[in-house]
């Protein structure tokens, strides 16, 4: 029996702010045939972010699409946000509006009066005041963690926000490192627009230094860096209570006394966090577990067009659900004889703006139909942690079986020879069968030359004195020539992708890691194997981690960028003095 068709259209939030962005999904239920599909135009809102997301509920027969958008309201009012229309299995369908209300104000003040905070009046310095006290009360940085434990593999939300109640202008000045986790940014720039808070009775003006989805890699103890911002207060001292606005009076005959402007500088800092990441329970761990943590489901679709002998014949693996989904590898598949595979096309479908990451990956392979038959593909596993459980789970999917059959007829272009082949023959193709045998004679002539040159060529090459292979210094250097050369031209883009590309190289050339393997996870696990020094390891990560920040946000100091390098060359000796 199929599963109801469902077309309908939902909003994250239906009251935002002015310049809040916020989410449009329109979703299908119970269809595998989804043909024109048609977003509305939002004049109204600004388009920061469009994607797919596709789930296959096992058991229950319904697949899930849904198209996500992500707007950004510029002002405010009621609008209808219009649906969206489909051929869904041959039929037109139209999801429904949804209405949407704009308030004014800052995003995320959740309702709190912005008077409520007197920046200039929390800023004045009365008789008796302390400035480290007041600005210990009224400017501060905070770092959240969803926790402070987990497994290896767990996602885990980080938030470095700074707080202020004070007239104040601040800029940061050091990241937090993140050494030992692979790191997904969770927005789309630090614009610095404030949203406003309450914290232990008191509002105040918030700003985003950086918000992150992490997945540990190894097991330990790790001590999440502070995030530095470096502040310039504007106070306003008074000498004397102040009796009237704008200056004070003290005795008949005195003359007005007017406050004294300070600008204070300040540097603020986050206290130190500890993350201890927790080895996984070998405790009735799959023998087939690759490290899949999270909620997944899979699902195996094959090409619906008859397969004939010798077509090229594509199948797709898609995992879906939420999790350490990035880090995923190619499940198992035990392919039918005659079915030879190459590495599979990977595609990430994710949605970054959630914790945790939610989406799908798909693994796509490509091979020749083999001869006519039937083929089966068995059902494919993939073993995961549930952390929310606290158990290992096995997500899988149907077998599958491939119908080949006889490849499409060509036409026959031959002709049925004469009872006699030689009269057959024509005189001019005597003609051209000489020109030929000459043509022949020509290229033997020209390989035996070759095959001598050859040959007395290996004879003064094995009389020549063996070369050295290339120092470790040679190689760094050559490694890192891109890098130098963009430093010196000040092309901060171009300096940190030489970096990231001389870490990738010394991999792939030392251990002839595979492209499609050529990510932070599988490296990591790599020099593990390798017995590779652990701060070793934890150095390669964090400056691919201090290049990937930098790439997001520019306008890093060229002394930044030089100690970068220094950290770099050094890494790639220590990975060079490993033997492959």
């Amino acid at each position: 029996m199929k599963a109801q068709v469902r077309f309908y259209t939902l909003v994250s939030e239906s009251t935002i702010s002015v310049r809040q962005t916020f989410q449009v999904q329109y979703i299908v239920e119970g269809a595998s045939n989804i043909r024109q599909f048609k977003v509305p135009r939002f004049k109204d809102f600004e388009v920061a972010e469009e994607f797919d997301y596709n789930s296959s509920h096992l058991g229950r027969g319904l697949d899930t699409y849904s198209k996500i958008i992500v707007l950004l309201s510029t002002r405010k009012g009621k609008f209808t946000i219009p649906g969206a229309t489909a051929i869904i299995h041959g039929k037109p369908m139209h999801s429904n509006s949804v209405k949407i209300a704009v308030k004014p104000g800052v995003p995320g003040m959740n309702n709190i009066d912005p008077d409520d905070i007197d920046t200039e009046e929390e800023s004045v310095l009365h008789p008796g005041e302390d400035i480290k006290d007041k600005i210990e009360k009224n400017l501060f940085l905070r770092v959240e963690t969803s926790k402070t434990s987990c497994y290896v593999g767990e996602p885990l939300m980080v938030v470095y926000k700074a707080y202020s109640r004070l007239n104040a202008n601040s800029q940061v000045v050091k990241r937090p490192s993140l050494t030992g986790f692979s790191v997904m940014e969770m927005v789309d720039a630090y614009d610095g627009r404030p949203d406003i808070e309450r914290l232990n009775g008191r509002s105040y003006y918030t700003n985003l230094v950086r918000k992150v989805q992490l997945f540990p890699l190894q097991e330990g103890t790790y001590t999440l860096d502070p995030a530095e911002i470096e502040s310039v207060i504007h106070f306003i001292k008074t000498d004397e209570p102040m009796g009237k606005k704008g200056g004070s009076w003290s005795g008949r005959n005195s003359r007005p006394m007017f406050p004294t402007a300070i600008n204070h500088r300040t540097i603020l800092r986050t206290e130190p966090k500890k993350i201890t990441v927790k080895p996984l329970p070998t405790a009735h761990q799959p023998a087939d577990f690759s490290g899949a943590v999270g909620q997944y489901t899979l699902m195996v679709t094959v090409p619906d067009a008859p397969i004939h002998a010798g077509d090229l014949v594509k199948i797709q693996v898609t995992i879906s659900g939420s999790g350490n989904l990035s880090l995923l590898t190619p499940p198992a598949i035990k392919w039918p004889k005659g079915v030879d595979t190459a590495e599979p096309a990977v595609k990430e479908n994710v949605n970054k703006y959630v914790f945790p990451l939610s989406g799908s990956k798909s693994f796509e392979y490509s091979f020749a139909a083999p001869d006519t038959g039937d083929y089966v593909i068995p059902a494919v596993h993939l073993p995961y942690y549930d952390p929310v459980e606290n158990r290992y789970k096995t997500a899988s999917s149907d077998s599958i079986t491939l119908h080949v059959l006889p490849g499409l007829p060509k036409s026959d272009t031959g002709r049925v020879a004469s009872a006699d082949p030689v009269s057959a023959i024509k005189p001019h193709y005597f003609w051209f069968a000489g020109i030929v045998l000459v043509i022949i004679a020509s290229i033997v002539y020209q390989v035996v030359s070759l095959q001598r040159a050859k040959k007395k060529a290996m004879i003064q090459a094995a009389a020549a004195p063996v070369q050295e292979p290339p120092s470790a210094e040679k190689m760094v250097h050559e490694l890192t020539a891109g890098a130098k050369q963009a430093l010196q031209n000040q092309q901060q883009q171009a300096f940190y992708r030489e970096v990231q590309n001389a870490l990738w190289k010394v991999v792939a050339n030392n251990w002839q890691v595979l492209p499609s393997r050529m990510n932070k996870y599988h490296i990591t696990q790599l020099l593990i194997e390798k017995n590779v020094a652990v701060e070793t390891s934890r150095q390669f990560s964090a400056i691919l981690d201090e290049c990937e920040w930098a790439l997001y946000t520019p306008g890093q100091s060229v002394s930044s960028m030089e100690a970068l390098l220094d950290k770099t060359e050094q890494l790639l000796k220590e990975l060079l003095a490993v033997k492959a």
